[in-house]
């Protein structure tokens, strides 16, 4: 208990307040926008529908979606209208021909995540794909969409890629947030794992993009079945679920950690809602007023923003809650709502975990591999940048920190593998190699940063790093099933790099490919 509550204590912390600085610009751009929305709203009786679907286009844009670069960001405020009003024409579909609408619905999402196989633009423009479909798929829910919503939401989706862009450019300006890195680190932090070669005995296996559209494909339809056919008009929660459930697959393991973590927030936010609801009543003899859950609505976005980075069940019972609190604003009783909601997303939840486990399923260790390969390769370029070219060392720690990102996100995943296994608990376990390679990390950034600094390498320390490279080189073949290094002494020069580096090599087999038989 008690380690579990620092590690709690541990990710609720937020050095330098740079979560509440990005809270603040997001929240901002939800005001704006929210504000603009609300002109159309009226004028064009276009009710709150508009203004729901500007909220949450705004609080999916974030830097990240939005891009590093100049260019990125311009095919940001491009994509992103003409995809909202595709979106906004199947989203009046799902009301008015269901089943062409549902179709389209998924065959434009398992497109958006099969095109990632082309490279890290494909996948900034298959995510800008899509937030305007999931955000339409929300909108509808409470509201139904009147007519001139599809142009509207074209309009919306522009407004808000304008306003995003605008803030999160002056505030990067003024120093209150961070200034992107650009370069290769954007490829390091996309949610996509990189496809690991296939062996020679699985050459008629889809790589990982295909796969994993064809999951998608399967589980949205499935949620769309189960949705209409069980839980009536609360089908969108079962959708929603199987979306958020399947996307960003990094191995079945993955998968079922959001899918714990969504049906735990999902009941955290359900809870709060209700008792939101209850407390609103009480206060109010005539129910509870819209001016109480629109200010309700607007601090449980706040504090989901700001947990959001933390874990994913947080931000899951953020959007429960507001979703529920929207439900209620048109009528919905709160008490049998919450139990059809609940049932949807456990159910949805459990057939996204099925399909990704048992539908030509992405396995943890290919995805680790992947990452690992890379950051152990944006190390190498790093070492060897230091001996012949501190120019481009900055390009270079720029890839690893990307890498590293990446590399990251399946830490939450492999931790809790390691907690749930019930033999063997202090033995070595794939989790650690995160670790072992931030260990390796911090000797050779200091490296890099003196040679940064103008104080070049003597001919004896280019000589020990270039033996230090070649052997996180071998730490990478290690990956494909070779032997480890033969074991050295340590250098003069930099004993803790050598250290880390010895140290990664226990646990990188855990993660090898097999070994393939050889033809007898």
């Amino acid at each position: 208990m008690r380690n579990s509550l620092k590690v709690l204590a541990r990710s609720l912390a937020d050095p330098g307040l740079l979560r509440v600085r990005s809270t603040a610009v997001t929240f901002a751009t939800v005001l704006i926008t929210a504000a603009i929305a609300c002109v159309p709203a009226i004028r064009f009786g276009l009710g709150i529908s508009i203004v729901v679907l500007a909220v949450m286009l705004s609080i999916s844009f974030t830097p990240e979606r939005a891009g590093a670069s100049a260019r990125q960001r311009l095919a940001s405020i491009v994509v992103l209208p003409l995809v909202g009003m595709a979106a906004g024409g199947v989203g009046s579909l799902m009301f008015k021909t269901p089943l062409v609408g549902d179709s389209l619905f998924v065959f434009v999402l398992s497109g958006a995540t099969w095109i990632r196989r082309y490279g890290p633009v494909a996948t900034r423009v298959g995510t800008l794909i899509a937030l305007p479909f999931i955000t339409v798929l929300i909108v509808p829910a409470p509201i139904r969409p009147g007519e001139g919503f599809v142009p509207w939401a074209a309009a919306m989706a522009l407004v808000v890629a304008v306003v995003a862009l605008a803030l999160q450019w002056a505030a990067r300006a003024s120093g209150f947030l961070p200034r992107p890195v650009t370069g290769p680190i954007a490829a390091g932090r996309s949610s996509v794992s990189p496809a690991p070669r296939a062996s020679r005995n699985s050459t008629m296996r889809p790589i990982v993009s295909t796969r994993m559209a064809l999951q998608m494909a399967m589980t949205l339809a499935g949620a769309f079945l189960i949705g209409h056919l069980v839980f009536g008009e609360h089908w969108f929660w079962a959708v929603l679920t199987g979306y958020v459930v399947a996307s960003g697959n990094r191995g079945r393991g993955d998968v079922l950690f959001k899918g714990i973590h969504r049906t735990v927030g999902a009941l955290g936010g359900t809870v709060l809602a209700t008792l939101l609801s209850v407390f609103a009543t009480h206060a109010a003899e005539t129910g509870p007023t819209a001016g109480m859950s629109v200010l309700a609505i607007g601090v449980i976005l706040a504090l989901g923003l700001w947990l959001r980075p933390t874990g994913y069940g947080w931000w899951a019972a953020a959007m429960t809650a507001t979703i529920s609190i929207l439900h209620e604003l048109e009528g919905t009783s709160p008490g049998p709502a919450m139990l059809v909601r609940l049932a949807a997303i456990v159910v949805a939840g459990a057939f996204a975990v099925a399909v990704a486990w048992w539908v030509l399923p992405v396995h943890t260790a290919a995805v680790m591999r992947g990452r690992v390969s890379a950051a152990l390769g944006s190390l190498t370029d790093v070492l060897v940048a230091c001996i012949k070219q501190p120019e481009d060392i900055q390009r270079h720690r720029a890839s690893f920190d990307g890498a590293l990102t990446g590399l990251r996100q399946l830490g939450p995943t492999l931790r809790l593998e390691r907690t749930a296994r019930l033999r063997n608990r202090g033995a070595v376990h794939r989790a650690d190699v995160i670790p072992a390679i931030e260990a390796c990390w911090e000797p050779a950034d200091a490296i890099a940063a003196r040679v940064e600094h103008g104080h070049p390498l003597s001919a004896d320390e280019s000589r020990e790093l270039g033996g230090l490279a070649r052997r996180v080189g071998a730490c990478r073949r290690m990956l494909a099933g070779a032997a480890p290094p033969e074991p050295a002494d340590p250098p003069h020069a930099f004993p803790d790099l050598h250290a880390a580096i010895v140290g990664l090599e226990a646990p990188l087999p855990l993660i090898a490919r097999p070994a393939e038989p050889q033809p007898s």
